[in-house]
């Protein structure tokens, strides 16, 4: 009879897994040029040996907080992404990848004026990406019109630019849709906006640690910040000038976010 219900349950499984198959369907399966691209991380650091540059660079997010994106939107099942901050597109390809496996039509606009080699480039998640060569203050006519499912926020980390980010961004995302904030740790600038998230009660978040430690132990890591909108209108977000200059902020200490000195966040 055991034998029976595992036979059962292996074939079971097997038709199931080749039905996903038929489906389009083909989790975890990377193109083999971001394969090739991991390969350059250092799992020490939390950093990349970038090719053509010397030493290890932290652009990219980490790749554990890649194959976050991608878990995370195999989970949520967006249609339409909207990330700022490229870079050379490693997490834009991750989060490309899995939009192509789900195969429900979904598609990821970028935004970031650098001109670099991009990590999608030549592979099948080209279909699948735009990139939109601006700032962020520039790109609203690029997405005009637009409802997306998912905010990625990842740009230069300066509470000016992150909250208005947040701002003007913010409109555009469907009630029940999320947004992911990488450094919301490591910045202060990040965590300041954060913050601000935090107290609205028309947001569900959480700040996880993630791995990158930029070669010092006792430093911070990035964090990445996960935002779930539940409502529309009040409390507007709104634009905190005590925290215009805020970047960085002191790499040894505790990260703004989790300062307990500044932990005013509403129990209601």
């Amino acid at each position: 009879m055991i034998r029976q219900i595992l036979r059962f349950i292996r074939k079971y499984a097997f038709n199931t897994y080749v039905a996903f198959l038929k489906k389009g369907g083909s989790y975890g399966k990377l193109p083999v040029r971001l394969l090739n691209y991991e390969k350059l991380y250092d799992k020490r650091t939390g950093g990349w040996y970038e090719i053509n540059v010397k030493g290890i660079t932290y652009g990219s997010v980490e790749l554990e907080v890649g194959r976050f994106y991608y878990a995370f939107i195999q989970m949520t099942q967006p249609k339409l992404v909207l990330e700022t901050g490229v870079f050379n597109g490693y997490s834009t390809s991750c989060v490309a990848a899995a939009l192509k496996d789900l195969n429900n039509g979904g598609h990821i606009f970028g935004i970031d004026p650098s001109h670099m080699p991009h990590i999608w480039k030549n592979t099948d998640l080209k279909s699948f990406i735009t990139w939109i060569p601006t700032l962020s203050q520039d790109a609203i006519p690029f997405i005009e019109g637009k409802k997306f499912d998912l905010l990625i926020l990842d740009s230069d980390h300066s509470y000016k630019t992150v909250m208005w980010e947040l701002i003007n961004f913010e409109k555009y995302l469907e009630v029940g849709g999320h947004i992911l904030m990488h450094d919301s740790l490591y910045f202060d600038g990040v965590g300041a906006a954060v913050k601000q998230i935090y107290k609205n009660p028309r947001f569900e978040v959480i700040t996880l640690n993630s791995p990158r430690t930029h070669g010092n132990d006792k430093g911070r890591c990035p964090g990445v910040t996960v935002v779930r909108k539940i409502a529309e209108g009040f409390p507007a977000l709104e634009f905190e000038q005590e925290f215009e200059t805020w970047e960085v902020g002191d790499a040894e200490s505790t990260p703004y976010l989790r300062d307990i000195q500044h932990a005013t966040i509403s129990t209601n």
